[in-house]
């Protein structure tokens, strides 16, 4: 588990895990919090929350909005705390902040600052840029998802193309690789997390955000390419938004516990979910990413 200083993370292998940490006296607390912070703004409009941007190592003011935001049945609405909580002055959500967190703790403790190599699946985003000119010593390299039918490696416009299942890097190339809620928009997510184990050096280190179901046991398609390179909808279409695409990227698979195991068969043994909560550093509801490490040869 990787440290992040004011923060309380607890590492969960099962479903089992998960409810008793969710249900416990702990998030019983922090769920009343939040509750008392979304019924003073049920009128729907933005409103600030302090806090400490550790991007930035200042005390902000973060923003909330309504869009995207979970509404009960007797019409109780509470805000997407994972997509919002955005700092002013960097404009990072409360998701990127703690990828970027994550991302600092591994480079400070990395064993050969000279010969770093980290791979983020993203390029055009302001994590990226934040992380090469925050690391300039490390060696950086980013891409996006240009579409089908393109090679993977081929460079258009700056913008290098990869495609997740299908990576175009030599096997044990990178110290850290970070995705960022790419893996749910991946045809066959077994086969991206096999290219992860695959490009990882021995020991390296994977952190990866996707939206998971916790009360499901296996993934659930959502849609599949067929032979004929078509998408074929097995429900209803889900699109989350794609800084090179109005139309977004569609959704493939809802995730469940079985994301754990095809974790570990891709090398990742360690793999295991992070919750984590701070109201200091604007991380509210339940949020988690996933960690695990290349095994050794």
């Amino acid at each position: 588990m990787l440290h992040v200083p004011f923060m309380d993370v607890r590492r969960c292998l099962t479903r089992e895990d998960y409810f008793e940490l969710v249900n416990g006296p702990d998030f019983t607390v922090r769920w009343m919090l939040e509750n008392h912070l979304a019924l003073s703004h049920q009128d729907r409009q933005p409103f600030t929350l302090p806090g400490f941007c550790t991007t930035c190592s200042s005390a902000v003011d973060f923003a909330v909005d309504f869009e995207g935001a979970w509404q009960a049945p007797d019409g109780f609405v509470v805000p997407n705390w994972r997509e919002f909580m955005n700092c002013p002055s960097c404009g990072m959500n409360a998701r990127v902040r703690m990828m970027q967190s994550l991302s600092t703790a591994v480079l400070l403790d990395g064993p050969d600052k000279n010969h770093f190599a980290a791979y983020l699946m993203e390029q055009v985003t302001p994590f990226y840029a934040w992380a090469c000119r925050t690391f300039p010593w490390a060696s950086w390299t980013g891409s996006e998802f240009l579409g089908p039918g393109v090679s993977s490696g081929t460079i258009h416009e700056g913008i290098l193309h990869e495609d997740a299942e299908c990576l175009s890097f030599a096997s044990a190339s990178f110290d850290l690789l970070v995705s960022c809620d790419v893996l749910e928009h991946v045809d066959q997510p077994a086969r991206a997390l096999a290219e992860i184990g695959r490009v990882l050096k021995p020991g390296g280190t994977a952190i990866l955000s996707f939206p998971m179901d916790p009360h499901l046991d296996a993934n659930r398609r959502r849609a599949e390419v067929t032979m004929t390179g078509d998408v074929k909808h097995l429900q209803p279409p889900i699109y989350h938004r794609n800084p090179l695409s109005p139309a977004g990227s569609l959704v493939f698979t809802d995730f469940g516990w079985e994301i754990l195991e095809q974790m570990r068969i891709s090398g990742l043994t360690d793999a295991a979910m992070y919750v984590y909560w701070s109201f200091e550093l604007g991380y509210l509801g339940i949020q988690y990413y996933f960690l695990g490490h290349r095994r050794h040869s």
